[in-house]
């Protein structure tokens, strides 16, 4: 009997860990898919995903650039 009560602790030890921990290991994983994604797409259209990426750094810039002329605008 106190096999199974250890064993039921340490699997509810186990479950909320896995639960707290859950967003950054699905995170890691879609990091990792859209990686290989990224990949297969420079692979197989190498134009059209070179198009793409430039497209999402350029925004990525132009939002980084905004909110810097917007805080040096702001008064002191």
């Amino acid at each position: 009997m106190e096999f199974l009560l250890l064993w039921w602790d340490n699997l509810d030890d186990s479950l909320g860990a896995a639960r707290h921990l859950a967003p950054k290991i699905l995170g890691f994983l879609l990091a990792f898919a859209l990686f290989a994604l990224t990949g297969f797409a420079l692979l197989l259209a190498p134009q059209v995903a070179l198009a793409a990426i430039g497209l999402m750094l350029s925004a990525s810039l132009y939002d980084y650039w905004r909110r810097r002329r917007a805080a040096l605008a702001e008064p002191r």
